[in-house]
């Protein structure tokens, strides 16, 4: 089968996917980590499928809906996440999750979810920050886009084989469904939106570590710093 058939035949598998997400503004409602996600325990805003990192005991969960072919999303990942994860999930403050919903790319946004899925549970954040790192290089591959998705799936010790598998694996197709579909129930009409102890935030309230403080520090029963306040103040 042809790299065009085989795609399309991936494509049909997702249609519902696809069109669903067509309709929503893409990345915005206006316009790479390697830690291992952690397995049993959860807290009360985590669902069953959900891929989370950091404190299951943490007093507040942070909820990204997200897409590796969204650009405001790969920009959030690449200059906010690795001080957010620092500051909130390596010391066990927060519990973070990341909630598939394509946008941009829809596609592709599929099918790198897909590939971070079958990566397996300790690579899926890795795979989902090397995708948000290398997002332009993806989206211009052109005809050679499988030969970076098969890459990326080499990369996490998988074949090109297991990566064609990954592609009509109906049981992630559906979990990646079940997601959408949440996510819409939800309100989410583009990413990133983050859900922070199950209220909804959108990119124009919440997007630099800055703008998480002001939410997370009273939830913490932390004060918020001066220098946060006095940039209010100024505004």
């Amino acid at each position: 089968m042809t790299m065009t058939n085989r795609f399309a035949s991936f494509a049909k598998t997702t249609l519902l996917i696809s069109a669903t997400a067509l309709v929503l503004t893409a990345c915005s409602d206006k316009g790479t980590s390697t830690s291992k996600s952690t397995d049993g325990k959860r807290t009360s805003y985590e669902l069953p499928t959900d891929h989370a990192l950091g404190n299951p005991d943490a007093l507040v969960t942070v909820v990204e809906y997200a897409s590796v072919t969204c650009g405001a999303c790969a920009n959030w990942h690449e200059t906010v996440w690795p001080d957010f994860q620092a500051k909130y999930v390596d010391t066990g403050k927060v519990r973070f999750i990341y909630r598939e919903f394509p946008t941009g790319n829809v596609s592709l946004a599929n099918v790198g979810h897909l590939l971070a899925n079958c990566a397996g549970p300790d690579k899926f954040f890795g795979m989902i920050g090397v995708q948000m790192k290398r997002q332009r290089q993806i989206l211009s591959a052109g005809s050679n886009v499988k030969a970076e998705y098969v890459a990326l799936a080499k990369s996490a010790g998988m074949s090109e084989a297991d990566f064609d598998a990954c592609m009509s694996n109906q049981e992630q197709t559906e979990r990646l469904q079940s997601v959408l579909d949440g996510g819409i129930n939800a309100g989410v009409t583009g990413t990133p939106t983050f859900f922070i102890n199950g209220e909804k935030y959108n990119t124009n309230v919440v997007y630099s570590v800055e703008d998480f403080d002001k939410i997370i520090a009273p939830l913490l029963g932390e004060p918020v710093s001066e220098s946060e306040t006095k940039s209010d103040a100024e505004q």
